[in-house]
Order: structure tokens, then C-alpha cells, then sequence
């Protein structure tokens, strides 16, 4: 009788570890399942948003088109007041989703091929950038524009980075995009993209990059003050910062005539030191950086593209350059 107990108890412990395992798949597969269908259903929104930021794209050009190819006789009857768009933003739906459309002025940022050293610390200062990362990406972004292989103190030539996992030479050129910043010693992405951090209220809050800031598309080294970032007005030479933030602020409601006007209602006037360097000229090429998210979905996309309005052209715009992989901040 005590043996058959126990042969039964063995049994039973059998069968308790048989199922316990039977669970234990079960859960697994369980849980592949579920991170399956996450997986499917976050590249379904993804694809959705990159259908919702295009839309997105194409309806800030044609609101570009629209607003800033106006003949000037039909301009006269609009509203002087800035509109959204005039403000560097265009909201909207498409589907079932929504995209929302940051538009820069090209006229508005730095000349990455004619900013002097001084320009481009002041730049980096204001962007939060420290020394010593500061004075090594200032000398590297000389260096590498300039056309000699002589290298500065903080700076790099073809000795630097060809000693790089994937080595390669020293453009000694000119910079054709701004994108080429992140071949450049000192550079990070999230120096040139943003990154995020916390706010003294414990919020989480962006930082924008260097590519906010900068463009090779301008044809001089002046800024339009009607469409320069607070911190490209606040890196411009001899420029005060409260001098800066009016104009950021004035903008807002009523975009200025030209740099006389300007001058005449700062509080303070500039010097020489700083009005050359200000403008009030646009080149009509803009950068456009649109994101598209499915509505209830928490994954969005981000395209970013830069564009040329040209009334000469039949479509009337065309693209210089497109960025289906840029950082969702």
C-alpha cells in the first residue's frame, strides 16, 4: 500500500512539473504573440504617419506657394496680420491621422560656408555647447572647409580621421549640405539634431541642433530678422540680448519693413559691429520638417525636406534636399 502511495505521489509530482512547463510555453508563446502584434502594428502607424507627414509636406508648399508667390496687387487685399504659416507653422488632418509642418526660412540661419569662428562660438554658446567640445567643433568645422591639410589646435585633418572605424579624408572644401556637420570631429548627433532634457518643473523638454541654425543655401552672410531663431539673433556679433528678444518678440505680430525700421524702434541702437549682418531679404527656399501620427497611435514619423520656390518653374517649387530618416524629437 505505501509503495503504490508513493509510486502515485511521483506521478503527481510528474504531472505537477509537466504542466507547470506546459504554462511556462505557453506564456512564452504568449508573449511572442503580443510583441508580434506590437511590432506589426507599430510599423503599420509608422507607415501611416510617413503617408500623413508627406500630405503634411505637400500642403505646407502649397501654402507657401500661395502666400508667398502672391502677386504683389493681390497681396495689398490680404490680412496683415502673420498667419500660422507666416509664424512657422502648419497644422492639418489627412485620413485618419494629423501632421504638423515646422517651416525655417533659409534666410533666417547662418551660412555655414561664410560664418567666422567668432559667429560660430557665440552659436555654440547660446545652443548650450561647452568648452572644451565647443572649441574642438569650431576649429574642426575650419578645417574641414578650409582647403589646406594644416590642422588647428582643437581641430582634425585627414591624420584624424582616418584613424576612425570607417575612415575617411577632410573635405577641405566647401560644406554642400548641413548634414555633413555630423562628418566633422565634435559633432554629435545629438548636437546636430537635439536631444531631449528635463525642465526645471520636471517636464521633459527639446533642445534643438545645430541643424536648426545653420544652412548652405543662403547667398550671404547676413540673417532676416524675420525669420532668425532667438539664438541665431543672439550669436549675431555686437548683438545684446535683450536687443535679440525684442526682435524675436516684435516679429511676432508684425514682421519688420527692413533693418532702418529696426533700428529705429530697438530701444538701443546697433552699431556697425552689428547691422551688417542683418537683413530683412529672403531667398524663398525653405527647410520643412513634417510629422504625420496616426490618430491613437503613440509612434509618429518625421520628414524633413528642404524646398525652392521658383515662380519661373511650370510646378512652381522644387526639392533640394529629402530626409525620410531624421529623428523623431
Amino acid at each position: 500500500m505505501s509503495r503504490r502511495r508513493n509510486e502515485e505521489g511521483v506521478v503527481l509530482i510528474a504531472m505537477l512539473w509537466i504542466l507547470s512547463a506546459l504554462a511556462v510555453i505557453a506564456l512564452s508563446f504568449s508573449r511572442e504573440g503580443f510583441v508580434e502584434v506590437s511590432a506589426a502594428r507599430n510599423a503599420r502607424d509608422l507607415s501611416d504617419g510617413y503617408y500623413i507627414a508627406r500630405a503634411g509636406l505637400n500642403a505646407a508648399i502649397y501654402q507657401l506657394i500661395e502666400r508667398r508667390l502672391t502677386p504683389r496687387v493681390q497681396q495689398l487685399e490680404l490680412p496683415q496680420e502673420p498667419e500660422p504659416i507666416d509664424l512657422g507653422k502648419v497644422g492639418g488632418t489627412f485620413s485618419d491621422g494629423s501632421y504638423e509642418v515646422d517651416i525655417q526660412d533659409e534666410s533666417g540661419k547662418l551660412n555655414l560656408n561664410m560664418i567666422n569662428e567668432e559667429q560660430l562660438r557665440l552659436l555654440l554658446e547660446v545652443t548650450g555647447i561647452q568648452k572644451p567640445d565647443s572649441d574642438i567643433i569650431v576649429d574642426s568645422v575650419m578645417d574641414w572647409r578650409d582647403a589646406d591639410n594644416a590642422y588647428r589646435l582643437n581641430g582634425a585633418e585627414d591624420e584624424y580621421y582616418q584613424r576612425l572605424p570607417r575612415p575617411y579624408k577632410a573635405k577641405n572644401s566647401r560644406f554642400e549640405t548641413v548634414e555633413e556637420l555630423l562628418l566633422v570631429r565634435g559633432v554629435t548627433r545629438e548636437y546636430y539634431y537635439g536631444y531631449a532634457e528635463r525642465a526645471p518643473d520636471e517636464s521633459i523638454a527639446y533642445r534643438y541642433g545645430l541643424s536648426r541654425y545653420l544652412t548652405t543655401y543662403s547667398t550671404s552672410n547676413r540673417v532676416n530678422v524675420n525669420y532668425a531663431p532667438l539664438q541665431v539673433l543672439m550669436s549675431v556679433p555686437g548683438m545684446p540680448p535683450d536687443a535679440a528678444r525684442f526682435i524675436f518678440e516684435r516679429r511676432q505680430t508684425r514682421p519688420f519693413a527692413n533693418i532702418e525700421e529696426l533700428n529705429r524702434e530697438l530701444p538701443t541702437s546697433l552699431g556697425s559691429t552689428t547691422l551688417p549682418f542683418l537683413s530683412t531679404d529672403q531667398t524663398h527656399i525653405y527647410t520643412l520638417t513634417a510629422f504625420g501620427r496616426r490618430e491613437g497611435a503613440r509612434a509618429r514619423r518625421a520628414i524633413r525636406a528642404v524646398v525652392n520656390l521658383d515662380p519661373r518653374e511650370k510646378k512652381r517649387h522644387w526639392i533640394m534636399y529629402w530626409n525620410e530618416n531624421v529623428p523623431n524629437l
